[in-house]
């Protein structure tokens, strides 16, 4: 029996790390676009951030955590569909999927966003604002990834209908072999 391409579990693997390694990417690119940085600003004694600024930190917070819940999700939701042939390899590959999102994701923002204010400090005036490098301050935050991906998932286990190929594969073979018995109900009643 020979084996299609794409179709083994080292395919799942790269199809699933893969799309999640993407996915990430482009997460990153738009946090970074939606983001607006706090700004500290310049003064006699260095760096100096309003109450407003310091609300407008955890901004970035809140976005991360919105894009990657709902990506996770809409990524769950279809790679485990997708690669259902092998559900239970998929399902074990989406938790280490979406840690290699969130790090993509977290990585591409900061490196697209402003330096580090103390590295931009020391070209500022006095009176000069200085962005806030784009950082997720809540550990918790990355935990949007891993929840998204595993409600995304559950929506299509217990959802499914389908068949694993295998299950499809033996019952065809089986048929093939023997005819299928007929139900009782389908069965010709006499009628007296």
């Amino acid at each position: 029996m020979s084996r299609r391409r794409g179709r083994g579990p080292a395919a799942d693997a790269v199809a699933v790390l893969g799309t999640f390694l993407v996915t990430g990417l482009l997460c990153g690119l738009l946090w970074w676009l939606l983001v607006e940085p706090a700004e500290y600003t310049g003064g006699p004694g260095g760096l100096t951030m309003s109450e407003l600024e310091l609300s407008q930190r955890f901004n970035a917070d809140g976005w991360y955590s919105v894009i990657a819940l709902v990506v996770g999700f809409v990524c769950g939701l279809a790679l485990t569909w997708w690669r259902s042939r092998n559900l239970l390899l998929t399902t074990l590959l989406l938790l280490p999927g979406a840690g290699v999102a969130a790090l993509a994701m977290a990585k591409v923002g900061g490196a697209l966003g402003p330096e580090k204010p103390d590295v931009a400090s020391l070209a500022s005036q006095q009176g000069e604002s200085v962005p806030v490098e784009l950082t997720v301050l809540a550990w918790s935050s990355y935990l949007m990834w891993p929840i998204g991906v595993l409600f995304g998932a559950v929506m299509v286990l217990w959802s499914s209908t389908r068949v694993p190929e295998e299950d499809v594969t033996a019952q065809e073979d089986r048929w093939s072999q023997e005819p299928p018995d007929v139900a009782p109900d389908q069965r010709e009643r006499s009628v007296p």
